[in-house]
């Protein structure tokens, strides 16, 4: 048992370690709070593309002069879509994930990634990427963006 003195004198040493962890809580509180800014202002639903599949937007990569290397099935559910796959252009992958448009559920959940310009996978978030149907994740930090988007918007 600490007497009244040994108390006191832990205290002492812990309140820079409280306050340290208190501030860092109150930061985490705060990022929370702030609404992170849209990558991407893009009118998605201006592109009609739903009758396409994610084999097509990789040959249209690859037509648009993008160095395709690999593509992977991965889980679709993690956006709650219908198809997804892994990318691979030059060394880099980016996800491509697909929404049937046609059923409504599916139009909401695109239509709300898009007015929050971002996706979460997994509690990470993720900027997206849109255009028609389809919905691109990971293409903010590759070396091709730029061409990345423009062959999406080029998708129809």
């Amino acid at each position: 048992m600490l007497s009244v003195l040994g108390k006191k004198c832990w205290l002492g040493r812990m309140k820079p370690v409280l306050l340290l962890l208190g501030s860092l809580w109150l930061c985490g509180c705060q990022s929370q709070l702030d609404k992170p800014t849209k990558i991407d202002n893009f009118d998605y639903k201006s592109v009609v593309n739903n009758h396409l599949t994610l084999m097509d937007l990789a040959y249209h990569f690859k037509d648009s002069g993008l160095n395709v290397v690999q593509i992977q099935p991965i889980r679709a559910d993690v956006l709650r879509a219908t198809a997804a796959a892994a990318i691979m252009i030059d060394k880099d992958e980016i996800g491509v994930y697909y929404f049937n448009t046609d059923v409504e559920q599916q139009r909401k959940i695109i239509a709300q990634y898009h007015e929050d310009g971002f996706a979460y996978i997994l509690a990470f978030r993720f900027p997206v990427f849109m255009a028609g149907s389809f919905v691109v994740t990971g293409a903010e930090k590759h070396p091709k963006k730029k061409e990345i988007v423009a062959a999406l918007r080029s998708f129809k």
